[in-house]
């Protein structure tokens, strides 16, 4: 299941097994983030990440940010399909609360399930058809993720046959992907091409995120693309509902990550962290949304 649905089922759910899974999830969190902790040399990650030179930085949090507004116009694509009509403008002040809620919010009734609520309260009677956009929404982006990652891990120096079976899986998984999406959510598949590019164009603009992220800790020279294949990887970790708004999966990704394309780890986890931080901050704008009449 997707965050979506986690938090939509989370909203109903009664408070103690809310708190409950919220205690799991900062339990999961603290142990990954000690575990990252015990393998990584701090004053070394210390050091690399006073290194960071700002303009690269900037660049890093523009890229994030352009993620995100192709992010709210790929939703309202899927919600304007199902005749859920909102103007670019309403929908991205939900876009950036939602962002807020998922981030620093983890508690209660998450980013996904505000949106279902407040929606639901515009449109009597769609709050099924708002969910079932949310859920779409969340997995073309996770088949952009795991397209984007097939097609770099081609591109490495693996033998042929590694890279000739990740070339074989991008088809095969796009026709699976449209199969199934006819199949579970035809009211959407006028829009499959079109919200299909829009997935790719934000985890396109998040991996030139790193890879500005890298040049900020002057690790742009050598080989980046086995870092990129980390930073993919720990975004599908980040996806799932195991810690508070994917910090300590992602840094844990990095470590491990690091370890198997001997990469140098203060570098990874500075990306991770760095990574983290801008979505923080980023997010931290919705804080001052303020939701009026849709138009």
């Amino acid at each position: 299941m997707s965050a979506a649905s986690d938090e939509v089922a989370a909203s109903s759910a009664p408070a103690w097994r809310r708190h409950i899974l919220l205690v799991v999830k900062l339990l999961f969190m603290a142990a990954a983030l000690w575990l990252v902790a015990r393998h990584l040399d701090l004053p070394a990650l210390a050091r690399t990440l006073r290194r960071a030179r700002p303009g690269w930085l900037l660049l890093a949090a523009a890229l994030f940010t352009l993620s995100k507004l192709i992010a709210s116009v790929r939703l309202n694509t899927f919600f304007r399909t199902v005749a859920i009509q909102l103007t670019e403008r309403y929908n991205l002040r939900l876009y950036w609360l939602g962002m807020f809620y998922n981030l620093f919010l983890p508690g209660g009734i998450g980013g996904d399930g505000y949106k279902v609520y407040l929606l639901g309260r515009e449109f009597p009677g769609r709050r099924g058809v708002i969910f079932r956009a949310l859920l779409l929404d969340r997995l073309s982006g996770m088949v952009a993720l795991l397209v984007l990652l097939l097609g770099l891990f081609a591109a490495t120096d693996y033998p042929g046959w590694w890279q000739a079976g990740a070339l074989a899986l991008v088809p095969l998984g796009l026709g699976l992907s449209y199969g199934l999406g006819r199949w579970l959510f035809g009211e959407f598949r006028w829009v499959f091409g079109r919200t299909s590019w829009q997935a790719l164009g934000v985890q396109g603009a998040q991996v030139l995120c790193a890879w500005a992220l890298l040049a900020a800790l002057g690790a742009a020279e050598g080989p980046v693309l086995p870092y990129l294949l980390v930073f993919l990887a720990s975004s599908i970790a980040a996806v799932l509902p195991l810690t508070v708004g994917g910090l300590g999966a992602r840094e844990l990704t990095f470590l491990y990550g690091a370890k198997l394309f001997a990469l140098s780890v203060p570098v990874a986890v500075s990306v991770s962290v760095l990574f983290y931080v801008i979505t923080a901050l980023v997010s931290l704008v919705g804080a001052g949304v303020k939701m009026g009449k849709n138009g």
